[in-house]
């Protein structure tokens, strides 16, 4: 399926400097702990697409490890990021449903949490293993959903608490799907990826006020945007004094506040 609405929900989302600046400053705190983990495999002279590189994070990762790293994404605005954060760096402009790189060009493919904001997710993976060499690995974040994160339990459940039933995200794949282990090696083997490997990372935020998480959701990202933008005032101020009270609760430690938001690290190979 396209999902037209978030498939234009994603476009707008990227295409504003806030939100591009607002992820760079306040989620990728927690995105860039998995970076580690998710290139350990790869090795100096191989040839890897970045996929949705986004600000560049695991472009500069790999060019720091010797690796010959090309970062790919849609939208201008972060690729403006990207290459102001690894002057190094090759990036270009692809959208990943429709890869502009020739069949069997990449040793490796790594996506750091982008698959998620893919509207056809089944289209991007046939592209990625067409654009891997036979045995090429493939390795992908995705955040876990609320039933494993605390910092979705919180976010998602002051939303149906207190957020007004009328504001309703469009339709658009399973924001959580590939935490599943089983769902995640099913969407990889249509896709003729062998998943090799489906683990937790632990990732989180350091916030120095409780009010923060709700900022990095409202600021950080099309999704968490659209949920607390599109409410009414009264609505939305409840919401944000919620999650900033549940903060404050639950996630106390030390002179601050620590909010795990743990993700899934996936690994399979082209087949």
């Amino acid at each position: 399926m396209t999902y037209e609405g978030f498939a234009e929900l994603e476009r707008q989302g990227w295409a504003s400097d806030d939100i591009a600046a607002g992820y760079v400053d306040l989620f990728t705190p927690a995105s860039d702990l998995a970076i580690s983990n998710l290139v350990a495999d790869i090795g100096r002279g191989e040839h890897v697409l970045d996929l949705c590189c986004g600000q560049g994070s695991v472009s500069e990762a790999l060019l720091n490890r010797g690796v010959n790293v090309v970062g790919a994404d849609f939208s201008t605005v972060m690729l403006k990021h990207a290459r102001r954060r690894v002057p190094a760096g090759t990036f270009v402009e692809a959208d990943a449903q429709d890869l502009n790189f020739a069949n069997a060009e990449f040793d490796s493919v790594v996506c750091n949490f982008g698959v998620l904001h893919i509207p056809d997710q089944p289209r991007a993976l046939d592209e990625i293993r067409r654009v891997l060499k036979p045995g090429g690995q493939f390795a992908m974040t995705a955040w876990c959903g609320p039933n494993v994160s605390p910092a979705f339990q919180v976010f998602y459940g002051c939303v149906q608490e207190f957020g007004s039933p009328q504001v309703v995200m469009p339709d658009g794949p399973n924001f959580h799907q590939f935490a599943d282990t089983a769902t995640a090696k099913s969407i990889l083997n249509d896709a003729k990826l062998l998943m090799r490997s489906h683990e937790q990372v632990d990732c989180y935020w350091t916030l120095s006020a409780p009010d923060e998480l709700a900022e990095i959701f409202e600021k950080g990202a099309p999704r968490g945007g659209y949920l607390l933008t599109q409410q009414p005032n009264e609505s939305r101020s409840a919401i944000k004094e919620a999650v900033t009270q549940k903060v404050r609760e639950r996630f106390a430690q030390g002179d601050g506040w620590h909010v795990p938001i743990p993700a899934a690290l996936i690994k399979a190979v082209a087949v």
